[in-house]
């Protein structure tokens, strides 16, 4: 099974880490992948957080690639300084881009 992350890639974490005293947001690279049957999330170990010599073993919901992170906060950046009119006109089109996503993915699938 393709990892969703690659070996040596950074990723941001998608969720606090108490145990470790880490916070969302906050950087480090793959180590390790754990493929996992297809009813359970493949897992991760993660290293280069700001705790020293430690491994962070997380699951693939727990992080995100270092490239969307970044293209998410720019957006959210943006999302800001629109006012709540545009906000709701936003929401609107982004309802129709999923639901024209799914009915691409249902029209592939049935074209297989």
């Amino acid at each position: 099974m393709k990892a969703k992350f690659p070996l040596f890639s950074e990723v941001v974490l998608l969720q606090d880490l108490p145990m470790y005293n880490l916070k969302r947001g906050e950087t480090a690279t793959v180590v390790e992948h754990y493929p996992m049957s297809s009813s359970q999330e493949d897992g991760y170990s993660l290293e280069g957080f700001s705790v020293p010599n430690v491994t962070v073993e997380v699951s693939a919901s727990q992080i995100t690639s270092l490239q969307k992170w970044q293209k998410e906060m720019e957006i959210l950046k943006k999302l800001d300084q629109l006012s709540v009119e545009t906000l709701i006109d936003l929401e609107a089109y982004i309802e129709e881009l999923l639901t024209q996503a799914v009915n691409d993915q249902v029209q592939a699938s049935q074209s297989c």
